[in-house]
């Protein structure tokens, strides 16, 4: 599935719009078959309205309660709710729930009318919602590497000059972060990027960042700057049949934008890529996602 579209400088998230676009849909359709059955249409437009609200702050509350080592040092950044960190079964459960609080107070008489109208236009908007998700998977280029596909290996060099390749990492949990010194988002993800390898190193994780096309010397006097230690793989000087240029790589990923990051767990299946700025919650919870199953076993 297309992660995000790219529309100038400007990076679309394609899941949080598709979900904003099926919600609008159903805000509208409630309404729309309300008033033909003869009801109350703002009210339903409302109620469905509300209920959608209910259910996305129901989620981010329930995500931060679970997690809460993610905000103890900002926690103010959990009121940021365009970014990542949302428990979607808990927002779906809020949302019924208050919504059937809203349709306990109509007459009893009313109530099986306003409930059909209601899940006729919820029903409406995750139609939508399905359909914008086929599209975005049918638009995907063929051969694009997705979620539960293997990453095939391939070659590069650090920053420092040294032949690395992904199978060197087998058997870790891994965090490949396409970067570049000119792309803004990716130099103030990189902190956190080194703060969290640090953190989760002895229990198995890796982060690479994989430099998009920059010189070496470039991205070398802007590591030295910044003081991050986790590991920057960058185009090999010496291009054969055996490395893999940058872009090339990026190119496998879908190439959508800058930072794109890629998950991968330690048999080298991706979990997840996600296009544009990380935060901690995003960062830590996928990291934490990989790790524990083979802390447990």
């Amino acid at each position: 599935m297309i992660e995000a579209i790219s529309v100038g400088s400007f990076l679309i998230p394609t899941r949080p719009v598709s979900l904003l676009a099926a919600v609008a849909v159903a805000i509208v359709a409630s309404g729309v078959l309300a008033g033909r059955a003869g009801l109350d249409a703002k009210w339903a437009s409302t109620v469905t309205e509300s209920s959608a609200l209910a259910g996305l702050i129901g989620a981010r509350l329930v995500f931060v309660v679970f997690n809460l080592s993610v905000y103890r040092d900002n926690p103010w950044t959990a009121l940021y709710l365009w970014q990542p960190g949302y428990n979607p079964w808990a927002g779906m459960v809020l949302g019924l729930v208050f919504a059937s609080w809203q349709l306990g107070r109509r007459s009893s008489t009313q109530r099986r009318s306003y409930l059909n109208v209601l899940g006729a236009g919820s029903g409406i908007g995750l139609f939508v919602l399905l359909g914008l998700f086929l599209i975005l998977n049918l638009a995907q280029q063929p051969g694009i590497l997705r979620p539960g596909d293997v990453i095939p290996d391939f070659s590069m060099e650090s920053a420092r000059g040294e032949n690395v390749q992904l199978s060197d990492l087998a058997g870790r949990v891994t965090i490949l972060n396409f970067w570049a010194t000119w792309c803004p988002p990716c130099r103030r993800e990189m902190p956190l990027l080194d703060a969290v390898q640090k953190e989760y190193a002895d229990r198995g994780l890796v982060i690479v960042g994989i430099n998009l096309s920059d010189p070496r010397k470039r991205v070398l006097d802007y590591i030295n700057r910044v003081s991050v230690d986790y590991s920057i793989w960058v185009d090999s000087v010496k291009v054969s049949s055996k490395t893999t240029s940058s872009r090339e790589l990026f190119q496998r990923f879908g190439g959508v934008g800058l930072p794109t990051t890629i998950f991968v767990d330690r048999k080298g299946v991706i979990s997840d890529i996600y296009v544009g700025e990380l935060n901690r919650a995003k960062l830590q919870t996928s990291a934490q996602a990989l790790i524990t199953p083979a802390k447990a076993q």
